[in-house]
């Protein structure tokens, strides 16, 4: 079975079958070797009943005084012993042959009155080794023994001492047919309590599934699984699951409200390019039209603009925002700072703090429009006249970059969602002031490409401080 197959069969079918398998073996091994054991303890056991009878046939020719064994004495001596119990047993046979291997007697009861192929016995007891065989003897088993018979130091003749195991086969094979009957019986029985059992250990993997399945049909994601009680490592499992689904509840949540906010930014300008478009429709001064031209041409920049944040987003979500190459920060400091002068017009009080020379890895063009987004926050969100410090030092293998002011602030409960896409501390202020709602997002995203981190602290009507923390290049 190609291994594709079985990976098609349910999970609970395939621990049932290998707890099956298990037990099959288990129980096949541990029988092969217990009749292994009985057979061998039967064999011993068998073999000294042999050596016994074969030493009391022997101690009896001990007493012939004559050199030499003839036919007559073999045949007294099997009389005399015949009646003893442990020959008078059904299955004993016990035959006497001379040095040379002649038959001189055998026990009535033995078919046709000789032990087939027992040549090899007799030779290696005339050679004084006793030896132990099992032979064919009428259609059955039988264990015989080979031991000499001595005169005056001499080897005479050999006593063959048989005994039929029939019987021992017949119990055995009877063993083997139980063994094999019980195999099959505790194999249903495996087979029965494995399904159970792993029905049992799947059940909360069923339950799970039909969870998942459940939340994935409705797109629910702010159901979850249930986790269950036991600590193992289903339980970690589903646990791993609904943080997984906390964070895909969380991702479609700031998607939707991505996509709300979004709208609602596009629609204010269409609605305003519009709204003109219909005016220069009508015969309008020549006054009113250039300032519908300008209005609209002014919000056609503030969308171009946002759709350029966004796609900027997108971007730095796709993590193609980053090119790599040397940049003097504090060059990039000291121009963005010339830029703000320039374009603030004498309204604050913008100031050069310290400005330590360090040079990171990273993508100038994506830097500059972090400071810069820092730097025009604080000076959008600032009032005339107030204070806005711009500087950066090193420390150890790292460079920090402040940009503190003295504007309106902002409470600790906002400070956690600063830095979302669209969110606002106060969405009509921010509109009226220019503000899309991206630019801390950027920031946060540009810096987050560099391998860096941002912080903020601030008090309502006292200002903010935004620091970023980059890896610098230490020579």
């Amino acid at each position: 079975m190609q291994w594709s197959r079985i990976e098609s069969v349910p999970i609970r079918l395939r621990l049932a079958i290998g707890y099956v398998v298990l037990v099959i073996v288990t129980v096949a091994v541990v029988g092969v070797f217990a009749l292994w054991v009985l057979a061998t303890e039967v064999q011993n056991d068998t073999d000294n009943a042999l050596t016994l009878r074969a030493s009391l046939v022997q101690r009896e020719f001990e007493r012939v005084s004559a050199q030499g064994i003839t036919r007559d004495e073999a045949a007294s001596v099997l009389e005399d012993i015949s009646p003893q119990n442990v020959f008078s047993a059904p299955g004993i046979y016990v035959q006497i042959r001379s040095a040379d291997g002649a038959i001189l007697a055998s026990s009535a009861n033995l078919p046709n009155g000789q032990f087939p192929e027992v040549a090899p016995l007799v030779a290696d007891a005339v050679h004084e080794q006793a030896r132990y065989a099992s032979v064919e003897v009428g259609g059955e088993r039988v264990r015989i023994h080979a031991v000499p018979i001595y005169w005056k130091d001499q080897v005479v003749g050999v006593v063959l001492v048989g005994q039929a195991l029939h019987l021992l086969d017949q119990t055995f094979v009877e063993i083997e047919q139980i063994l094999v009957l019980t195999t099959i019986g505790i194999a249903i029985l495996a087979l029965a309590g494995g399904w159970w059992l792993t029905g049992r250990a799947l059940g909360p993997v069923v339950a799970a599934t039909r969870d998942a399945q459940r939340i994935a049909l409705n797109d629910r994601f702010d159901q979850r699984i249930s986790v269950p009680s036991a600590q193992d490592e289903l339980r970690e499992l589903t646990t791993t699951f609904n943080d997984l689904l906390q964070r895909l509840e969380a991702i479609v949540v700031r998607q939707r409200e991505f996509l709300a906010d979004a709208s609602h930014e596009l629609r204010g300008p269409l609605t305003v390019i519009r709204g003109n478009l219909d005016l220069l429709r009508l015969e309008l001064p020549d006054e009113e039209r250039d300032h519908c031209v300008r209005e609209a041409s002014a919000e056609v920049e503030r969308m171009a603009g946002l759709v350029s944040d966004l796609l900027f987003l997108a971007e730095t979500d796709a993590q193609e925002i980053v090119e790599r190459e040397p940049v003097p920060l504090d060059r990039l400091v000291a121009s963005v700072y010339q830029r703000a002068i320039v374009m603030d017009g004498d309204r604050h009080w913008i100031v050069l703090g310290k400005n330590d020379p360090a040079t990171v890895l990273g993508d100038r063009a994506r830097l500059d429009q972090l400071l810069w987004n820092l730097v025009e926050n604080a000076l959008r969100y600032t009032p005339p006249g107030g204070v806005v410090n711009l500087s950066s030092r090193t420390l150890g293998s790292r460079v920090e970059v402040v940009v503190a002011d003295t504007g309106i602030g902002m409470s600790s409960s906002h400070l956690e969602r600063i830095f979302e896409r669209f969110y606002r501390v106060d969405r009509a202020r921010s509109r009226s002031q220019g503000g899309s709602g991206l630019g801390l997002a950027i920031v946060k995203q540009v810096v987050e490409a560099h391998g860096g981190t941002i912080s903020v602290t601030s008090e309502p009507d006292k200002g903010s401080t935004f620091t970023v923390s980059l890896p610098r290049i230490v020579s």
